[in-house]
């Protein structure tokens, strides 16, 4: 009897271990594939090139391609410029002073995840029509030729964008008048920047291009999609891994959440069919503002595409915003 019951304790012994490896074994993949998900999510998504070259060929199919066309064959109109950011990133970008050096209005125009600096050429041209102005084109944190290993939608972002504030004033004046124009990512930058406490009095609107609410609503959903399962557990170990590299949690990275602190006017547009972002997550955002603000949706249009889909009354729309936010400044004494 002795013999069978240490057969059956070594037997036990046994399952107990290979349960606890099976288990373990599960829990590493799950650590490793939510790691993976963190570096899909926040990783730089290409290398730094060395040289920043013109693209060999350029799709002119829309208002975009034609834009990006014309901005490599004006390039040599604009001066590559460098700052450092809070955190020592070196961050670069295009600069292009006015034809009237006298102006003292500046255009900032922020790119969206995993796009360059030409993708902004549109809305460059289309505020040149409305002002006699500089114009500043950012190489986003982590995009292109500005360092930084994480992209944070919007968060690191956004106080970049204090820094480059800071530039054109340097350049143009204190007393410039800057509008900043965003897409996506990039209007979330704008947006959070302008929550914050002592945002620059210098910038007189701000034009968001299909900005998202939360970047958890965003991964939430599209983790759904993709994997078919609830996100809420993988999230949380994300969040995790977030404040150990990023230094803030993901939640930090929603646009909403200090939405009614900003004071600045914004112009908004939405895409109707966005499957990026959909038209309740731009509401969003637009309900908690308590400045000047217009909605505009433009229906049938994907992500990002406003523009290229209704450009005769995005035209309109961004002429009628600036035409205000100029009367306002110059009612309240600030021009």
């Amino acid at each position: 009897m002795g013999g069978i019951s240490s057969h059956l304790s070594i037997l036990i012994s046994l399952l107990i271990l290979v349960v606890a490896l099976f288990f373990g074994a599960l829990y590493f993949a799950y650590l490793t594939w939510c790691k993976k998900l963190f570096l899909k999510v926040f990783k730089r998504p290409a290398p730094m090139p060395q040289v920043d070259r013109s693209p060999k060929t350029i799709d002119q199919s829309t208002i975009f391609g034609k834009a990006k066309n014309w901005f490599y064959s004006t390039r040599n109109e604009y001066i590559n410029v460098r700052i450092q950011s809070f955190d020592k990133t070196k961050l670069s970008g295009y600069f292009r002073p006015s034809s009237d050096r006298t102006s003292r209005f500046v255009v900032i125009l922020l790119h969206g995840y995993n796009e360059h600096p030409s993708e902004m050429a549109a809305y460059a041209k289309l505020m040149m029509k409305q002002l006699q102005c500089h114009v500043l084109i950012p190489h986003m944190r982590a995009h292109a030729m500005s360092g930084g290993k994480y992209c944070t939608y919007g968060l690191y972002e956004s106080v970049d964008l204090v820094r480059w504030i800071d530039f054109v004033k340097a350049q143009v004046g204190d007393d410039c008048r800057i509008f900043i124009v965003g897409r996506c990512m990039g209007a979330d930058a704008a947006l959070m920047a302008a929550a914050q406490e002592g945002f620059s009095p210098n910038v007189a609107g701000i034009i968001a291009d299909c900005p998202f609410d939360s970047l958890t609503n965003v991964l939430m959903e599209k983790g759904k999609a993709k994997y078919n399962i609830s996100m809420k557990w993988p999230l949380k170990t994300i969040n995790k891994i977030a404040l150990k590299n990023l230094g803030c949690e993901i939640s930090r990275c929603d646009a909403v959440i200090n939405a009614n602190l900003i004071r600045v006017p914004v112009l908004f547009f939405g895409a109707g069919n966005d499957k990026v972002v959909p038209e309740n997550a731009v509401r969003n955002i637009y309900d908690d503002v308590r400045t000047p603000k217009h909605l505009i949706m433009v229906d049938n249009c994907e992500h990002l595409m406003c523009y290229d889909r209704s450009p005769a009354a995005y035209e309109r729309e961004v002429r009628k915003f600036v035409e205000q936010c100029v009367v306002r400044m110059i009612s309240t004494g600030r021009m």
